[in-house]
């Protein structure tokens, strides 16, 4: 499922980019952590550029893993995929891409449509960054 609503590298995800580009062993961390929240649709918010976190982030973030892949052209998108399972009934509304495990800096953030988790539900996410 394509996140619908809104999905935008944030302003500081333009300086994760950038700062990756520092050779082989860049002082940037990955962005491979996907995080997933709740609240965002029910309070009629969409990503944006400026955000710095989930409007209420749930569950442990997965540590993804990360590869480019082809959308256009060879090898110009940043793909991390993983799988978050639920430890309780969530309301899923959100997700995004940080350089930690916990806290870091927000490189993507999307919105879309509620997606209903019970207790247990797995969650796979494919987050894709396309440099265009």
């Amino acid at each position: 499922m394509p996140f619908g609503t809104a999905t935008v590298v944030t302003n500081v995800g333009k300086g994760i980019a950038s700062k990756r580009q520092l050779g082989a062993t860049p002082s940037q961390l990955e962005p491979k952590f996907i995080g997933i929240g709740v609240g965002a649709t029910g309070a009629a918010r969409t990503a944006a550029a400026a955000d710095t976190a989930l409007s209420t982030e749930v569950e442990t973030r997965a540590t993804g893993t990360g590869s480019n892949v082809t959308t256009t052209q060879t090898n110009d998108t940043y793909q991390t995929v993983g799988t978050i399972t639920a430890t309780a009934t969530r309301a899923v509304d959100e997700a995004g891409t940080f350089d930690a495990v916990s806290a870091g800096s927000m490189d993507i953030s999307a919105t879309f449509a509620v997606i209903n988790l019970a207790n247990g539900d797995s969650l796979q996410l494919t987050v894709k960054k396309q440099f265009t």
